[in-house]
Formats: structure tokens, C-alpha cells, sequence
């Protein structure tokens, strides 16, 4: 009875420490999971009978890691795959905790890894662990290096199958594991340093792959400007010859005046000739980017009014991250703008930092709406059902802006007696 009830304590605290963990890592409420706490009670009633069955620790320690994943598993409602991630990620996290106190305990004590040690230890982990939730981040790591990212969502599967193993032959030779415990902690050192010189790599690439992209979607878009006003170029010489005929055509001052003023209207609004200062711009992934909104508001018939007071743009932030941030202004000024609508861009660079600015009609914004406007998830734009779609474009535009600690200005302004949503980025 005392062994059973050894087994279950050992049991409870790690529950404890595992579940606090997984709330951390899934971002969810503790009082979320209450209600599946009876049929984690039966769970952790089970197992610790089924431990009994044997003395040893190896098997006993089996059997709670089955348990744990089951128990996890349950509690929290993910499929068995996700659940596996987690569970790998959460076992990393507790035992580099457990290892720490060990490390303080061991010059203390001849047998740190005793289950009696760990009424001692269990307690003190599952406080770091309260306070890691509480006040730390671990789902955004979590949803970096294993959600997103492959190769270090393996790379933690691999830590996590060496840490079973080290665990295993812990229990199966604590003495012979005792004295080795400095050589598993340098190798574990060693997995570190080489993942972060992996990952590093990894960004590296993927941010040329992004770059790649922007590329590949805007740079074609751009020819076709270069190439349209290449062949506009040829109309020149024609449209000037008509304009050094129109004396001769006309000879009163009036009617030369009202021909001259048709021929520059015409020129004038010419959509070719209207783009193409945008070939100034030394950022060509924005100048694509521009060129196709211009073509989109002609088609919806927008008045889409593009002033480049600087054409060398300059930022910390990368182009296709510059080109992130326009994408997601534009676009949603082009979202809140009907048919026959007006927008208007203004663009401009000090030579250290890029300013974006949009204006569209729009209603007047509280200072509770501005604060929602950047939540993520939060969107004014329902779609038929009553779900929302949206709402991430402007959490990823404040996430971009804070990482090179730029500047965003949300509020209201009157222009031809109109209320517009103005917005302006700094970056």
C-alpha cells in the first residue's frame, strides 16, 4: 500500500508539472481542462496500480511515460501527432528544469535522482514552471520551432528521444549515471550549439526563399511597365508631329488652345505615362507592387492617387518586409473601398527609415477600435456565414513594425469633407 501510494504521489506532482507545462506551450487557460480532470483521476489511478505489477524503477518509469502521454493527450484534446510534438517539446522543458536542480542539489547530496529527492524537487519545478506560465512566452517559441519550422521540430524529436534513452539508463545504472552525468550534460551543450548554428542557417535560408518569391510574383509585373513604356516611346514621335501640326490646323489662339489642352489630357491620362515614375523607385518589388494596384484601381474604377516623394527608399526591414507591411496597408484600404472609391498613398524616406501612409473613406475610429484593430484575429469584415476570415494582417503589420522598433499612427482625418482612416508606418 505504501509502495502503491509512493507510485501515485510521484504521479501527481509530475501531472502537475507536465499539465501547467502544456498550458504554457498551448496558450489556454488552466480552468479550460477542469472539466476532464475526472478521467485523468482514473488514468493516474490505473497506472499507478499497473506500476505495482513490478519493482523495478525502469519499468515503472515505462509505464508513467505512457501515462503521460495518454494523460496529456486526454486532458488537453489534440490528436495523437500534435500531441507528440507537444509532449516532446514539454519533456525537453521539465527535464532541462529537473537537470538545473539537480546541478544545484548534487553537491548536497550522494543520490539526487531518488523518488524520495523528488518530493523535494517536484514542487520547486512545478513553481518555475507557474511562473515560466505566467510571465513567460513558450507558445511563441513553441509556434517557432515546431509549428512552423520542420527542421528544428525534428531536431527537438531527436533531443527528445536522447533524453528517454539518458532517462532509461538513469534508471537502469543511477550510479554509472551519476558519473557520467558531466559527460551527457556536455553532449547535450554540443546538440545545442550545432541546432542554433542549423537554425540560423535555416532563417538565413528562409528569408531568401521569401525574398525569392516577392521576386518571382512582383518583378514580372515590372517588366511589363518597362516594356509598355518602351513601346509608348514609339507613339512619341507621331504624337509630336500631330502637336507641331496643330498650328497650322488651327489658326485662331482659342482653337489652338483647346486642341493643345485635348492632346496633353490625352497624354496626361495615358495609364502608362501616369506609371511610370514608379520605375524610379530603387526597391523594383515595391514599384511591381505599386504598378499592379494602379492597374486593380482602374479596373474597379478607384481613384488610387500614388505620391513617391522619395524614390530611394531606404529601412532596416528587408524589401519583401517592406513589401509586407505596404501589401498589408493598401490592401486593406482597398478592402474598405467600394467601386468609384478613393484612396490615397503617400510614400517617403529620410534616408534612414521608410514612411507608408493610406487614406480611405471610412468611419470614425474610437480609441477602443484602434487598440482591437491590431488584436489578433480581430476583423471588421464578416464573411457570409458570420465567421471572420481576417483579422491577421494587421496583428502581422504591428508584429513587423515592433521588430525594428518602428512607429504606427492610427487615427482619423477629414479630407473634402469626408471622415478617412488614415494610417502611417514608419519602419
Amino acid at each position: 500500500m505504501l509502495n502503491f501510494l509512493d507510485i501515485l504521489a510521484k504521479l501527481f506532482l509530475d501531472s502537475i508539472l507536465f499539465a501547467v507545462t502544456y498550458a504554457a506551450i498551448l496558450n489556454v487557460k488552466l480552468s479550460s481542462i477542469t472539466k476532464r480532470i475526472p478521467y485523468v483521476i482514473l488514468c493516474m489511478l490505473s497506472t499507478a496500480g499497473i506500476s505495482m505489477l513490478d519493482d523495478s524503477s525502469f519499468w515503472q518509469t515505462i509505464v508513467a511515460w505512457i501515462y503521460a502521454f495518454i494523460y496529456l493527450m486526454l486532458l488537453y484534446g489534440l490528436p495523437p501527432q500534435k500531441n507528440l510534438y507537444t509532449f516532446a517539446f514539454t519533456h525537453i522543458i521539465c527535464s532541462l528544469i529537473q537537470l538545473s536542480m539537480v546541478l544545484v542539489t548534487l553537491p548536497f547530496t550522494d543520490m539526487p535522482f531518488t523518488r524520495y529527492s523528488a518530493y523535494i524537487a517536484d514542487p520547486i519545478n512545478i513553481l518555475i514552471m507557474f511562473l515560466i506560465y505566467r510571465f513567460a512566452h513558450l507558445n511563441k517559441a513553441y509556434d517557432t520551432l515546431v509549428i512552423k519550422n520542420s527542421t528544428s521540430r525534428y531536431i527537438i524529436l531527436s533531443v527528445f528521444m536522447f533524453l528517454l534513452l539518458m532517462t532509461a539508463y538513469q534508471r537502469l545504472s543511477p550510479t554509472d549515471f551519476i558519473r557520467g552525468l558531466m559527460t551527457i550534460v556536455i553532449v547535450l551543450i554540443v546538440i545545442l550549439i550545432l541546432y542554433t548554428g542549423m537554425y540560423k542557417n535555416y532563417m538565413c535560408l528562409r528569408e531568401s526563399q521569401k525574398q525569392l518569391q516577392s521576386y518571382e510574383q512582383y518583378l514580372p509585373i515590372i517588366e511589363d511597365l518597362i516594356n509598355q513604356v518602351r513601346m509608348r516611346q514609339h507613339d512619341y514621335n507621331n504624337e509630336l508631329q500631330a502637336i507641331s501640326m496643330l498650328p497650322i490646323s488651327y489658326t485662331d489662339y482659342d482653337a489652338l488652345t483647346a486642341a493643345l489642352t485635348r492632346e496633353l489630357n490625352a497624354s496626361y491620362a495615358d495609364n502608362v505615362i501616369k506609371n511610370s515614375h514608379l520605375l524610379k523607385i530603387n526597391m523594383k518589388l515595391i514599384a511591381g507592387f505599386l504598378f499592379s494596384k494602379m492597374n486593380l484601381a482602374q479596373e474597379r474604377n478607384i481613384d488610387l492617387d500614388i505620391d513617391v516623394k522619395n524614390s530611394t527608399l531606404t529601412s532596416k526591414a528587408a524589401e519583401f518586409e517592406l513589401l509586407d507591411v505596404m501589401s498589408i496597408l493598401v490592401d486593406n484600404a482597398f478592402d474598405a473601398t467600394g467601386d468609384s472609391g478613393r484612396i490615397r498613398v503617400i510614400i517617403d524616406s529620410d534616408g534612414e527609415t521608410t514612411t507608408i501612409e493610406t487614406f480611405n473613406a471610412g468611419p470614425h475610429l474610437t480609441a477602443e477600435m484602434r487598440k482591437d484593430f491590431f488584436a489578433k484575429g480581430y476583423s471588421t469584415k464578416p464573411l457570409k456565414d458570420g465567421a471572420y476570415s481576417r483579422g491577421i494582417g494587421l496583428y502581422k503589420l504591428k508584429q513587423l513594425t515592433s521588430k525594428y522598433h518602428g512607429d504606427i499612427l492610427l487615427d482619423n482625418q477629414i479630407i473634402d469633407g469626408q471622415n478617412c482612416i488614415h494610417f502611417a508606418v514608419r519602419i
